[in-house]
């Protein structure tokens, strides 16, 4: 009996109250990782993708063909003095737009 305390209410409101506001930074910190590295992975995607599209675009040589890479496949199509890329690559297809080079000779 000399060591059993009655606590009182405030006290466990306290340290109810304080738990709360940990949990929800901890929500808040926990959602802006997730949220960068979902960033962080799009930005890898795109990087790849554009990537891809400018080999293709310096390997271009008829009117129209594709190209495989490990990370997807391109297809290129000429139409006047326009290139257009187009990449698939992780179920995503991405359009590029390019300028024909001019060949020198």
């Amino acid at each position: 009996m000399l060591l059993k305390k009655q606590v009182r209410g405030g006290v466990l409101l306290y340290a109810l109250f304080m738990a709360g506001i940990f949990t929800l930074l901890l929500q808040a910190y926990l959602e802006r990782v997730v949220a960068s590295s979902r960033q962080n992975q799009a930005q890898i995607v795109a990087s790849q993708s554009r990537l891809m599209a400018e080999m293709t675009m310096d390997l271009v040589d008829k009117e129209a063909g594709a190209f495989s890479f490990s990370q997807g496949t391109t297809t290129y199509e000429v139409k006047g003095k326009q290139v257009i890329v187009r990449v698939a690559s992780k179920g995503q297809i991405k359009t590029y737009r390019y300028v024909k080079k001019q060949d020198q000779k």
